[in-house]
């Protein structure tokens, strides 16, 4: 990303923040968006209202705690989502947030085919989901690169919505 001068939003899970409080600084202090992915991600569809809240303020309590930066972007985990689970996270302050290709990496296909999920399905204002895997790294240099070719600005979430 910073060989490519570009910044996206990663979506932090609290307990990952715990285990990674260092990359999580880092991620921050390069300019990246910081949004928030819940706790422990749960199924937010099976948690009562009250429990959804807990786990997007722990979420938050913790980045903030670790990088001075306040979450306000919500990515419910699974992608899960009813009425209930966006007025929880809303009544909190959050914008909901979901994506338009999914790139499936948590399964750690090869990079080419990650690539190729992505560039299958590219349009304006895609919203694409990754995860941290070893395959979406070594996926990403040609991916910008592609994408950047088409002539598509890879840009944080709230760019977007701007």
């Amino acid at each position: 990303l910073d060989d490519n001068q570009v910044k996206i939003s990663f979506f932090i899970g609290g307990s990952w923040a715990k285990r990674f409080p260092n990359a999580l600084a880092d991620i921050g202090k390069r300019g990246h968006e910081l949004g928030n992915h819940t706790y422990s991600h749960p199924h937010p569809n099976s948690l009562s209202k009250e429990k959804n809240q807990e786990e997007i303020t722990r979420a938050e309590n913790l980045i903030k705690e670790i990088t001075g930066i306040k979450t306000t972007l919500y990515a419910p985990p699974y992608g899960e989502y009813n009425d209930m689970v966006l007025n929880a996270a809303s009544e909190l302050g959050y914008r909901n947030i979901l994506w338009s290709i999914d790139t499936v990496d948590w399964k750690r296909p090869a990079p080419e085919i990650i690539t190729a999920r992505v560039v299958k399905k590219i349009h304006n204002g895609a919203i694409i989901l990754m995860h941290p895997t070893a395959p979406t790294a070594a996926a990403l240099p040609t991916l910008i690169k592609e994408l950047k070719e088409r002539g598509y600005t890879i840009t944080t979430v709230s760019d977007i919505l701007k």
